[in-house]
């Protein structure tokens, strides 16, 4: 390969921002010899996407239907290095650094890799070249839009419940109902922290139950517009846990835990063809051939945790703190160094600003003059430092910073899938944060009759082999 591009953003080994906060980064390309080109093109590219099929129909009368839809957040792009309307030029050999900076937009919704649509960002060097295919680098990062719990709806902090009642049979072989009630402390969570759920089952049928399932269950939307009835649901099992049957004509009270892992926001308002929701599902298999009775209690989930379950706690100092980071002031100026190896070094600041939507501005070009390239780069400091977002959790103290990880049930998105010659990374995962703060008790969930189930212990010493017969 002739040419080599890494592209790094700085302070930010993960690869995560806020919605509204400003990226900044750079991108090295190092040329072990001339190499034309017309231009060398950044793009900054923010942006949601759905695509399906679906087939009717047999033989000669089979067909197929397209569906997908797109929306796009960000969408910047500058020429790093000549024009495509201009002749070639050419990436001398040694070392080309160029620094960068977009700013994102506050409505931009949480990064999500699904299979039917995904919310992605993504960095993107395409070196235009003459009479051959463009060779493209893409980088993949994530952003997260804040959900604070503390300002949604009210009732996220109170106790839930659900409730449903099946027969078998009918007419005068119908049997005694199996009710099922799930309740859990509180509707709003937050990764990290573990649902309790309690199940109170009433089995008055002579049918034994044989299992007990219970899932939080992430319930995806894709849709395909103009058209609202356009549209093709993903279910996806976030985690699940299993307990043991329940005999006839009893009633039984049963305990689960259910840790949120990694795991985007809820978003049902933010994008317009993917939204997100989730789903405390509670299934009973019943023995012989009967359908599955099945409850299913709507939980949120957010990225700032409920006030009310959190105890004051010291700030861990192995978390990555995701404050907006400082635009490297260590002379942008555009020079020519060694590098020990005798390769020449070229740095130059080519800074991009999305600011309102789709436009960008070029403040940095191929060649500036030192003095004026300066005055830009101490500028745009300025800029950033006053429009830069605080933390989302830096009015609360006593929440000490989460740890960011990679959602396991969801699979990495191929994120230059459409590329012929990339040659850059394929698979990306966005990373979620997940806290280490105390979860609502079991106590704090009320029972059918008013009065509080037994026991002291919080939720995180609950298993799914604890039960109370009633």
């Amino acid at each position: 390969m002739v040419v080599a591009c890494l592209i790094e953003f700085d302070n930010n080994p993960l690869c995560t921002y806020f919605s509204g906060q400003i990226v900044t980064g750079k991108i090295t390309l190092q040329a072990d010899k001339p190499k034309q080109v017309k231009c060398i093109r950044l793009e900054i590219d923010g942006f949601a996407h759905t695509n399906w099929t679906e087939s009717s129909g047999v033989g000669e009368n089979n067909t197929t239907e397209h569906y997908g839809g797109h929306e796009d957040y960000i969408k910047s792009e500058i020429c790093l290095l000549g024009c495509e309307q201009d002749q070639t030029t050419q990436i001398m050999p040694g070392i080309h650094t160029y620094t960068f900076a977009s700013h994102l937009p506050h409505n931009c919704p949480t990064s999500f890799e699904g299979q039917y649509g995904h919310i992605r960002y993504v960095v993107k060097v395409v070196l235009i070249r003459p009479w051959k295919w463009n060779q493209t680098y893409t980088k993949g990062f994530t952003v997260l839009k804040v959900l604070d719990l503390n300002y949604e709806s009210p009732v996220l902090k109170f106790p839930c419940q659900a409730e449903a009642e099946k027969s078998f049979c009918c007419g005068p072989c119908k049997s005694q109902p199996l009710h099922m009630q799930v309740s859990m402390p509180q509707a709003g969570y937050v990764p990290g922290q573990t649902i309790a759920v309690s199940v109170l089952i009433s089995n008055e049928t002579n049918k034994k139950i044989t299992e007990i399932l219970v899932e939080l269950v992430m319930r995806v939307t894709n849709f395909s517009p103009p058209s609202s009835i356009d549209k093709q649901v993903e279910r996806i099992v976030v985690t699940k846990t299993q307990g043991d049957g329940i005999p006839t004509h009893c009633k039984k009270l049963l305990n689960y835990p259910l840790i949120v892992p990694a795991t985007p926001p809820t978003c049902l308002n933010l994008c317009k063809i993917i939204q997100i929701a989730y789903f405390v599902e509670v299934t009973l298999k019943v023995k012989g051939l009967h359908l599955r009775h099945i409850v299913s209690a709507p939980v949120t989930v957010g990225n700032v945790p409920l006030m009310r379950v959190i105890q004051e706690q010291p700030t861990s100092k192995h978390s990555f703190n995701l404050a907006p980071p400082p635009f490297d002031k260590g002379g942008k100026e555009s020079e020519f160094s060694k590098d020990g190896t005798g390769t020449r070094t070229h740095t130059e600041s080519a800074e991009v600003f999305k600011v309102n939507g789709m436009q960008s501005r070029n403040i940095g070009g191929n060649v500036l003059e030192t003095k004026t390239l300066k005055n830009t780069v101490e500028s745009s400091n300025n800029m950033m430092e006053s429009a830069a977002p605080p933390s989302p959790w830096a009015k609360y103290t006593n929440i000490p910073l989460p740890t960011y990880e990679a959602a396991m049930h969801m699979k990495p998105g191929k994120i230059n899938a459409n590329e012929q010659h990339d040659y850059g990374e394929n698979d990306f995962a966005p990373r979620y944060p997940v806290f280490n703060i105390p979860s609502p008790s079991i106590n704090d969930v009320d029972s059918v009759d008013g009065s509080r189930f037994n026991g002291d212990n919080p939720v995180a010493g609950v298993t799914a082999k604890s039960s109370t017969w009633l």
